[in-house]
């Protein structure tokens, strides 16, 4: 985390522009160049840079492949914005392809750079907020999900909005046999999921989504979805274990408003449905919660413990 009151570091590795270097120094900030995607990587674990911005075409490695690699180094975190530059103006391809390798934005060249500069302030105030979470504990440093106490918090958050609405809210664990879960598989995950879910860890083995306005059927639907996801991978991504297996449990509360719930309470419930829950019918592998198969008080945090009934991915399919 950048100290108060120091000039937050830029680290561009741009062959030709000069003028971006000079726009950014004006606007206060402290710009580190690099001319080639090796120096960039190199330079970018010791100075930690607040915000990374790369050519698209380097002189020995792609813009996309630099910021995949720079994406999954952990001594250079996943929070610091990468942007990448195109010649021209970026194709949808090319956004996609950068999306996926863990760019925050690809622009052109052409864009002014006063501009340029204006947006960089927003991705390093949303590097700084989540540095803030991490120093916090709100963010999972391995997987870069919401940790325990984020999800509780989020969780009365979701609750709230949805017994206003008298709405429902679902919960669903995963337990991966991939301990702990790691960068791609929460990534992945993530990916998954709608923008309006919330994806966390509630340890080194257990994935959770919150997911607002899910009632029962939903929370399998979800399941069964993340479990395609994890197998298949996306558009083409390749998955994170062939045979991998995996577990799940759900809880949910169709209405909020008539149905008054602790929204933690669910977390915990979810997690205790992974070993005693109720098999699906249509998928075994996903258990709802059970109040009658559960001995005793559930409650946050628990721990996941294996168990018998886990399923390959490879005998799942998408839905």
């Amino acid at each position: 985390m950048t100290p108060p009151g120091t000039a937050p570091v830029i680290l561009i590795a741009v062959t030709h522009e000069q003028r971006l270097a000079r726009v950014l120094e004006g606007y206060l900030y402290s710009v580190v160049q690099a001319h080639t995607a090796t120096l960039a990587h190199e330079w970018a674990r010791e100075v930690r840079p607040d915000a990374i911005i790369l050519e698209s075409d380097l002189p020995d490695m792609s813009g996309i492949e630099l910021c995949r690699a720079l994406h999954a180094d952990p001594r250079i975190g996943h929070s610091v914005p990468i942007l990448i530059l195109a010649a021209g103006q970026p194709t949808p391809e090319q956004r996609v392809a950068a999306l996926r390798a863990g760019a925050w934005d690809f622009l052109s060249h052409s864009e002014d750079p006063e501009e340029l500069a204006l947006k960089l302030q927003t991705y390093v105030q949303a590097k700084h907020n989540m540095d803030v979470a991490l120093a916090e504990g709100l963010v999972d440093p391995v997987t870069g999900l919401h940790s325990r106490l984020s999800l509780a918090r989020r969780a009365r958050e979701l609750g709230a909005l949805m017994a206003r609405k008298h709405g429902s809210l679902a919960c669903v664990v995963f337990v991966l046999d991939a301990d702990p879960v790691d960068q791609k598989a929460a990534r992945l995950v993530a990916q998954t999921t709608r923008i309006s879910d919330i994806v966390g860890t509630l340890s080194p083995a257990e994935l959770v989504v919150l997911a607002p306005a899910t009632d029962h059927a939903g929370a399998v639907k979800l399941a069964h979805r993340v479990a395609g996801t994890l197998h298949e991978g996306i558009d083409g991504e390749r998955p994170i274990v062939p045979g991998l297996t995996l577990r799940a449990g759900y809880e949910a509360v169709v209405n909020l408003g008539y149905s008054p719930t602790d929204p933690v309470e669910l977390l915990a419930r979810a997690s205790a449905a992974v070993r005693t829950g109720a098999p699906d019918a249509s998928l075994p592998w996903v258990r709802a919660f059970d109040p009658a198969r559960t001995s005793g008080p559930s409650r946050m945090p628990v721990e996941s413990s294996a168990g018998a009934g886990l399923v390959p991915a490879s005998r799942r399919s998408r839905s």
